[in-house]
């Protein structure tokens, strides 16, 4: 399999006190592959706790400008010497989006430093249904949804949607209908946490009865909510707040006119391995189709 080149902005940190950004430029299977690549090899560059910060695809290594500066830190993983250090309580840091999805470098009509840590809740709309978007970044999105299917007042139905921009196939529907317990869904999604939470492909639903209730993580790593019941609406408004996310009238996300990437981390499973999984977990295919 010929290997992609990318370029990789990456935030990583020195100590506790002090950020580091650096630049890097990797060959690998998909960029997953490389940004895997980059961490490991940025630890002997003094990068610890890496993000990916912004990334891009490059058709060619000429594409590189002064390519001649950078310097091979291991196999097909290249650095520019140039870092920059930031504290690390800087309170202008930007939001650091979740696993599986990253801002491109292109310039946006929007401002990246629009999009914050917080929610934005809409009443019923024409269908009764009330809604909730959430932006949580990378360090605590797992920890956040996973506590958002646990207050939900039941699990009657789990799907996934594999979407059509994964290898360029159809869109896929896969439906789960024995996963009717907590416990079930949640044991099944930190087990293979990398093929799922963090995996920028897919669109994650949980669903209760009541209300009508779908609890969504959709491809863009953002938490949403619908729902018929007010109650179930106002309790999931006050344990966001609780958990610290300040509600606005002006959201946004990588979802908005902003060129990003979607990307599965470098060990997770291919389309068809995930696939297999599925049917070994008894899921089965609901529907597919083509995207325009």
């Amino acid at each position: 399999m010929k290997e992609e080149l990318w370029y990789l902005f990456i935030d990583g940190q020195r100590n506790s006190e002090t950020g580091v950004f650096g630049s890097f430029y990797a060959y690998g299977r998909h960029l997953g592959d490389a940004l895997g690549k980059v961490i490991l090899a940025s630890f002997d560059q003094d990068f610890k706790n890496q993000n990916l910060v912004e990334a891009s695809f490059l058709d060619d290594f000429s594409e590189i400008e002064d390519s001649e500066e950078l310097i091979e830190i291991s196999e097909k993983v290249y650095m520019r010497q140039t870092t920059y250090s930031y504290p690390i309580d800087d309170p202008d840091k930007e939001f650091v989006a979740p696993t599986g999805i990253v801002k491109g470098v292109q310039d946006s009509d929007l401002a990246y430093e629009l999009i914050k840590e917080n929610f934005i809740a809409l009443d019923k709309n024409d269908d009764e249904i009330y809604s909730l978007e959430l932006n949580v970044a990378k360090t605590d999105l797992v920890d956040v949804f996973i506590k958002a299917i646990n207050n939900l007042p039941s699990v009657d139905g789990f799907w996934i949607y594999i979407k059509n921009y994964w290898d360029n196939q159809q869109t896929e529907l896969w439906t789960a209908k024995h996963f009717i317990d907590k416990e079930i869904v949640l044991n099944f999604l930190q087990s293979s946490q990398s093929d799922t939470l963090e995996n920028g492909y897919l669109e994650i639903v949980v669903h209760s009865l009541n209300g009508e209730t779908n609890l969504k993580l959709d491809e863009h790593k953002k938490i949403t909510l619908h729902t018929k019941a007010e109650d179930v609406f106002s309790d999931f408004i006050g344990q966001t707040i609780e958990l610290g996310y300040e509600q606005t009238k002006d959201f946004y996300s990588l979802a908005n006119d902003y060129h990003h990437w979607h990307y599965r981390p470098a060990d997770s499973l291919t389309r068809t391995d995930f696939v297999i999984k599925l049917i070994d977990n008894n899921f089965e295919l609901r529907d597919k189709w083509d995207e325009e």
